[in-house]
C-alpha cells in the first residue's frame, strides 16, 4: 500500500509549468494552507495524467491513513487556468481529465456535472473544495504528509496549575508545554491567560510522547489555520489550530 501511495505522490508532484495568469481573474480561497497560493500554475505531463486517471482511488478507503484526497488541492489550484475569465484558449481535454480525477477521488457521480458549462463545472469543484477545507474531518486527509496522524491527544482536566517548561507567544495568546503525571501536557491560552484547551500529547498506538519542543520561529499563519512547528523525540511534530487558538489536530513524524 505504501508503495502505491508513493507512486501517487510522485505523479502528483511531477508537474510541468504553465504561463502564470492574473490572480484576480478567478478567486480560489484557502490555497495558502496547502502552500499553493504563490506557485505559478503548473500541470501534470500528459503521460502521468493518464496514470492518475487509471488509479482506483477507492482502494484507499479503510486501508490506509494516507488518503488520495491530498491530490485535490493540486487539482483545484489549476482550475483558474481553465476559467473563461482567465483564459480564452482552454485545453478542454486536460480540464476534462483533471475533473474526472477529482470526481473519482470524491466518489461524485458525473452525470449532472457533464451537463454544465466549463465555468459552472469550475464553480462546482471550487464549492466542493471549500466544503472539505471547512470540515475538520476532511482537512487532515487533504494535507500532503507521510507523518503519522492525525492525532488528537487526550484532554487533561486536572485543575491544578502546571509549571511551564516552555512557552510560545502566538497571535491568539500563548502555547505552554508542561510535564505532569509522567505526561507531556500542551496548553493553549488566550491573551487573558484563560485556558482554551489542555491536552496530554500522545502519538502512535496512544503512547505518551516524552518531550515536546518548539522550533525556531515556529508559528505560521494562513487563511485556514494557525500552525505550530515543533518536534518531539527527535521527530517533526506539526500542530494545527484554528486562528482563535482552538484545537484541530497534529501530526508526528515516523
Amino acid at each position: 500500500m505504501r508503495n502505491r501511495i508513493l507512486t501517487i505522490l510522485f505523479l502528483a508532484i511531477n508537474l510541468t509549468l504553465f504561463g502564470q495568469k492574473s490572480k484576480d481573474c478567478y478567486e480560489i480561497k484557502y490555497l495558502d494552507f496547502f502552500g499553493l497560493d504563490k506557485m505559478e500554475t503548473i500541470k501534470w505531463p500528459e503521460s502521468e495524467l493518464d496514470g492518475l486517471s487509471k488509479m482506483d482511488f477507492a482502494k484507499d478507503r479503510g486501508q490506509s491513513e494516507i488518503k488520495t484526497n491530498f491530490i485535490i488541492p493540486m487539482i483545484v489550484y489549476q482550475l483558474k487556468e481553465y476559467h473563461p475569465s482567465c483564459n480564452k484558449n482552454i485545453d478542454t481535454s486536460y480540464f476534462n481529465k483533471i475533473s474526472e480525477i477529482y470526481l473519482k477521488i470524491r466518489e461524485i457521480d458525473s452525470t449532472e456535472f457533464l451537463q454544465k458549462s466549463i465555468a459552472e463545472k469550475i464553480d462546482f469543484l471550487r464549492t466542493d473544495f471549500y466544503s472539505q477545507v471547512e470540515n475538520i474531518d476532511y482537512l487532515p486527509k487533504m494535507t500532503t504528509t507521510f507523518d503519522d496522524g492525525p492525532f488528537y491527544g487526550v484532554d487533561y482536566k486536572k485543575e491544578s496549575e502546571l509549571k511551564p517548561s516552555k512557552t510560545q507567544e502566538t497571535e491568539f495568546g500563548t502555547l505552554v508545554i508542561s510535564k505532569a503525571d509522567d505526561k507531556t501536557i500542551l496548553t493553549s491560552k488566550d491573551k487573558n491567560e484563560n485556558i482554551i484547551w489542555r491536552k496530554a500529547i500522545t502519538g502512535l498506538l496512544d503512547r505518551n510522547l516524552t518531550e515536546l519542543h518548539f522550533t525556531e520561529n515556529p508559528m505560521e499563519y494562513n487563511s485556514v489555520a494557525t500552525v505550530a512547528h515543533m518536534y518531539s523525540e527527535g521527530e517533526r511534530f506539526t500542530l494545527y489550530l484554528k486562528n482563535d487558538g482552538s484545537f484541530m489536530y497534529y501530526f508526528h513524524s515516523w
